[in-house]
């Protein structure tokens, strides 16, 4: 036999007999997974559970067991307050909508933003980044203006409740004399006398009025059994007189109040007559009760007009 060959084979029978040395550990253990594991995810879709964004006061998350395929973002309830600015994120080229808690809304701005009134909503769409800035006020009153900035940015539709915080800015009251007829050309008369007891009812001064003491005579009373009108307040201007007094139900029965019973001194005419916060009273409940008075026009001027007829009108 060859030597060379020879040498060969007892070398790889030499080494076919030692142990081999395995790799060094790195020092990283993989978890194995289940087949029935991966053949369950492949067959079947993950569902997406309901996400929903509650922000200040917005609508809370539903039930964690509900399934959905959306996620939802609830409204943005923000506490505002006259001679304040509120700044509120909107979204660009989508509507946008604002509660008040108006409910005759008025918006005044100078900003390219459109803008639609709707009951006691606004509806805000701006397709710019640049801010938009809104005055919001009651129709005919003021001294209620809000004053809100909006930062339009990339997200969906917005929707934002205001909720008031009272501390009303109250502008001051004109030193003018009240005319002897009422003022009709500011706004028409029925929407004038409204927005004034609608004031009172928010424990404000209307808007052109000022408060002053009761005079001989001047008050407020209801021909009706059982109910007693006290503590007469009087507000005077834009031709009108406004009466605030307390009626109480005295009797053992409910009372239902009726308007039509109730007047001021007899130097007047009723314009309007209001009860607030309610009409029906319980035994010994109370409410503020709103007379709206104009001036009794004097014989002189009324004049007499020719009848047809012959003899007179």
């Amino acid at each position: 036999m060859n030597r060379p060959l020879t040498r060969v084979l007892a070398f790889g029978l030499l080494t076919a007999t030692l142990p081999l040395h395995a790799a060094e550990d790195p020092g990283i253990a993989l978890p194995s997974v289940p087949r029935e594991l991966v053949l369950a995810a492949s067959d079947t879709a993950m569902p997406i559970r309901h996400v929903s964004a509650q922000v200040s006061d917005g609508v809370a998350p539903d039930d964690e067991d509900a399934s959905a395929t959306a996620l939802s973002l609830g409204p943005r309830t923000i506490r505002v307050s006259p001679g304040t600015t509120a700044i509120v994120e909107v979204a660009i080229d989508h509507l946008n909508r604002i509660v008040t808690p108006f409910a005759a809304p008025q918006v005044r701005t100078v900003s390219p933003a459109t803008t639609q009134v709707d009951g006691s909503a606004i509806y805000v769409a701006t397709a710019s980044e640049d801010p938009v800035s809104l005055f919001i006020t009651e129709a005919g009153d003021p001294a209620t203006a809000i004053s809100l900035t909006l930062a339009p940015r990339h997200i969906p539709p917005r929707e934002v409740r205001l909720v008031h915080t009272g501390g009303v800015v109250r502008a001051p009251a004109p030193t003018v004399t009240p005319p002897s007829a009422v003022v009709r050309e500011d706004q028409p008369y029925v929407e004038h006398i409204a927005a004034a007891l609608r004031a009172l009812a928010q424990n404000r001064l209307p808007a052109g009025y000022r408060p002053r003491k009761a005079g001989r005579g001047e008050h407020a009373a209801c021909r009706q059994p059982g109910l007693s009108v006290s503590a007469t307040q009087v507000l005077e201007g834009s031709g009108l007189r406004l009466l605030t007094a307390r009626a109480r139900n005295q009797g053992k029965e409910p009372v239902e109040l009726e308007e039509g019973r109730c007047a001021g001194d007899p130097g007047s005419v009723v314009a309007a007559v209001a009860a607030w916060p309610r009409s029906r009273l319980a035994p010994g409940e109370e409410t503020e009760l709103y007379i709206a008075l104009r001036p009794r026009e004097p014989e002189g001027e009324r004049g007499e007009r020719p009848s047809l007829l012959g003899g007179k009108p």
